[in-house]
């Protein structure tokens, strides 16, 4: 796959900004606040989900400094890729009036839904953010893992929103009718079918990266191991999907009183959490040094790409922001060999040129200053966006 152009107008500090890439991998540096990570986010954006910062729609427009902050009138975000299929184009944005969930179009039409597009399409990405993965809650875990999940399996993106729906409408009635028997029995039947879907997928997709082994690049990256922790997926260890759906369904009728009075659902698909380790010495990541755990985040996305290379769906862009900070010189090396041989758009970022070295000339560079390419004898880049 190929990104043949991206536009990007009035979104974070750009204004309008057109970039049409010449190759992959894309290298781009730039100081901070010059949009590096903001390109990454306005790509990230293009797949189903609230994008590589977790954003709202409102909070995604660029805004300019006149005595006061004034907000500008929508923004949006569209790219041209091209594979096997031929060429295809996904846009995004939020209306001038609208403060609600960003519109997507799949080649210039409204995408039938919102997730529609992830049978063209999916993302995965590494964030500065992401070095703190498992020191920190669970819920941003569970956000990293769905998002390996529908790179292989697009039905999960809906599975997903599907369970999150049902279960934020059951703590709404819990707190404000908590004696509507049969509409909370509805909800809990649809936690239960959804959520079901959704552990069966996670526990797939960690059962096929193990098999894989987790090893990155020329085995520079330790292979992981990683461990769903959730008692519905000990469920279907040992039984059918239509008991352990049954057996939730149960567990939820009886929490109702214990869940109306915490305001959330205490258990579900929502409250999984998974680990990951070193297989070879069994450090689990949460004991890890810093550079240590983001070798083993690496890792796993290396053998992530190569199990979406083996079994012939679409790979995910990847999209690395500051990925060489940590790592030592023989893995930074590693990473870099490793997305040369990646078939899909791949975008590294850095503050300094230097340390990627060893991709010169066989990866386009550019730099960016104040949302413009700064050298258009750095990168190829559209008149409009230099």
């Amino acid at each position: 796959m190929r990104l043949k152009r991206l536009t990007l107008t009035e979104f974070r500090n750009y204004d309008r900004f057109v970039w049409r890439p010449t190759g992959m991998p894309v290298v781009i540096t730039g100081d901070n606040g010059s949009g590096k990570t903001n390109l990454l986010e306005a790509l990230s954006l293009l797949t189903p989900g609230r994008g590589l910062r977790g954003a709202k729609a409102g909070d995604l427009r660029r805004r300019v400094a006149d005595d006061v902050d004034l907000v500008s009138a929508g923004w949006g975000v569209a790219a041209s890729f091209e594979d096997e299929r031929g060429g295809f184009e996904i846009g995004v944005g939020q209306k001038p009036s609208g403060n609600g969930a960003r519109e997507f179009l799949l080649n210039g039409a409204p995408a039938r839904n919102r997730n529609a597009v992830a049978e063209y399409l999916s993302a995965v990405w590494l964030t500065p953010q992401m070095d703190r993965l498992f020191g920190e809650s669970a819920s941003g875990r569970r956000r990293f893992l769905d998002r390996l999940v529908v790179a292989v399996a697009t039905h999960h993106a809906r599975e997903l929103a599907a369970c999150e729906r049902a279960t934020a409408q059951r703590n709404r009635l819990l707190a404000t009718r908590p004696g509507e028997d049969a509409w909370l029995s509805g909800l809990e039947d649809a936690m239960a079918r959804h959520g079901v879907s959704v552990v069966a997928a996670r526990r797939d997709l960690v059962t096929r990266l193990n098999a894989d082994g987790g090893a990155g690049a020329d085995d520079a990256f330790p292979a992981a191991a990683l461990t769903l922790l959730c008692p519905i997926a000990e469920r279907l260890e040992v039984e059918p999907a239509l008991a352990v759906e049954e057996w939730l369904r149960l567990r939820l009728r009886a929490a109702r009183a214990d869940d109306g009075r915490r305001g959330q659902a205490g258990f579900g698909a929502h409250r999984s959490d998974f680990g990951l380790s070193d297989r070879v010495s069994g450090r689990a990541a949460s004991d890890a040094s810093t550079g240590q755990q983001k070798a083993m985040l690496i890792g796993l996305i290396l053998a992530h790409a190569r199990l979406m290379t083996q079994t012939g769906v679409v790979p995910p862009m990847l999209l690395l922001d500051e990925p060489l900070v940590h790592l030592d010189p023989v893995r930074r090396e590693a990473l870099m060999r490793a997305v040369l041989r990646f078939p899909a758009p791949i975008l590294l970022t850095g503050t300094d040129r230097e340390p990627f070295a060893p991709l010169e000339g066989r990866a386009e560079f550019i730099r960016l200053a104040a949302g413009r390419i700064d050298s258009p004898f750095q990168g190829v880049g559209d008149p409009e966006g230099v």
